[in-house]
């Protein structure tokens, strides 16, 4: 009974700390989207769209090796966490300049240094989250992240109350200032500082992994960058406004899907699942998060003005129309998300980036023609839901074939040998634990 309950309170806390994460990056554009104008709106997010891609990436570079270590003992876990730490603050230095390039590129030098400055601190932070949760002990990052989150919706309360107090980049600012405290405060709960000694051993110890795992993870935040920049190029910013202002309004239920990796691929290697008992986990989840999707897509719209406007600011009178469509492309996604995160769990990085490379470029062709030939955000979101739509079939029923007639493949190995540093997961045989292509 007592496992139970532990399981349960880390099931709990992981999915509340990625609500917290999303709510902290969702309530920072919420506020930057009320006093400003369409135009302003669109180019502060294409920027801050940048940074969501790089997240994405570390996420799957440095977040899924840790996680897979979820049956090591904490010394071996603090070990690779400060490598990652370093790692992800180092990427997030590069990020930050290039955000700063395309700021200056867009007349907006000021927005630029604020997210210069908040890149290898949000990075840094992430990849300590994952160090939680593959402890067991995902409270840490919970509070971490209550924390960032509180500060975010100060800022917002401020822009509600006074709309012309505080400029973008002052909320950047302030945004990334909270980061750093939430940084602090994971470094001190989980007992571990970034290490820079050792930093290119640990990275090219399996670095197609991680850089599988990493663009595997970031690649559809690279491929949503594209399709906003398409539909801006034969739109106009209205366009990004709308679409990266429904995802916003989605943004809260959104984190039900990345949440998923958190909670499945930690207590599957702990427990030694079987890839069907995983499938069927997830297939579970799939079911329920889709039918939110879908409500919420078709729901939204139906908003009082005043209540959208409060979100979105002006930007809402053009979300509104795509929101149907991405509720459906949304509700497509978590099934796709299911599928991937089932191949997470057996460390299957070769065939996640193949899957993913074909989705991301089917929905880059599918949308790119119906900005072309349409012309309005509501086609391109068409477009959105119907490429979704599509892999999502092919994955499940792929899956589905696989996993769901017979027993399959313990997710750990039994030979796993931990004793060599360094390693993710070793077996006997000197291989890797998730190779699988």
């Amino acid at each position: 009974m007592r496992d139970v309950a532990g399981l349960k309170l880390r099931v709990l806390f992981s999915a509340g700390d990625q609500v917290l994460s999303s709510v902290s990056n969702a309530l920072i554009l919420f506020a930057m989207a009320g006093p400003s104008s369409v135009s302003e709106f669109g180019l502060a997010i294409l920027v801050f769209s940048i940074l969501t891609a790089a997240l994405g990436f570390v996420r799957g570079a440095v977040g899924t090796p840790l996680l897979l270590m979820s049956a090591y003992s904490r010394n071996r876990i603090r070990t690779e966490s400060r490598h990652a730490t370093s790692g992800a603050a180092f990427f997030g230095i590069v990020v930050g300049i290039v955000a700063l390039g395309v700021s200056v590129f867009l007349h907006e030098p000021q927005v630029g240094i604020a997210y210069a400055v908040a890149a290898p601190v949000v990075l840094a932070q992430d990849a300590l989250r994952f160090t939680a949760m593959s402890m067991g002990e995902p409270e840490h990052a919970f509070f971490s992240d209550a924390l960032w989150a509180s500060v975010a919706f100060g800022v917002l309360v401020v822009t509600w109350l006074r709309p012309e107090a505080l400029s973008i980049a002052e909320m950047i600012w302030l945004w990334s200032l909270a980061g750093a405290l939430a940084l602090v405060y994971l470094m001190i709960r989980v007992q571990t500082l970034p290490r820079l000694t050792g930093l290119y051993r640990w990275w090219t110890s399996f670095w197609t992994h991680r850089i599988r795992f990493g663009f595997e993870s970031g690649i559809d935040q690279l491929a949503a960058i594209v399709i906003v920049a398409v539909s801006t190029a034969f739109i106009g910013t209205v366009a990004a406004a709308s679409l990266r202002g429904a995802v916003t309004v989605l943004g809260p239920f959104a984190v039900l899907i990345s949440s998923l990796p958190l909670i499945v691929i930690p207590e599957s290697v702990r427990a030694g699942h079987t890839a069907r008992q995983v499938w069927s986990t997830l297939r579970y989840a799939a079911w329920l998060t889709s039918a939110m999707a879908a409500t919420i897509g078709f729901a939204a719209p139906f908003l009082p003005d005043a209540l959208g406007r409060v979100v979105l600011g002006e930007s809402w009178a053009e979300a509104r129309h795509v929101l149907p469509f991405l509720g459906l492309e949304y509700a497509a996604i978590c099934w796709i998300a299911g599928v991937y995160n089932l191949y997470r769990t057996q460390g299957a990085s070769g065939r996640l980036l193949k899957l993913r490379i074909v989705q991301s470029l089917t929905a880059i062709v599918i949308c790119s023609a119906a900005a072309a030939l349409t012309g309005t955000a509501v086609g391109v979101a068409i477009g959105l839901a119907l490429s979704s739509i599509l892999v999502a079939v092919c994955l499940v029923v792929a899956a589905q074939r696989k996993h769901s007639g017979r027993e399959s493949p313990a997710i750990v190995p039994s030979t796993v040998d931990r004793s060599e540093p360094g390693d993710l997961r070793r077996t006997r045989t000197g291989a890797l634990a998730g190779t699988t292509t």
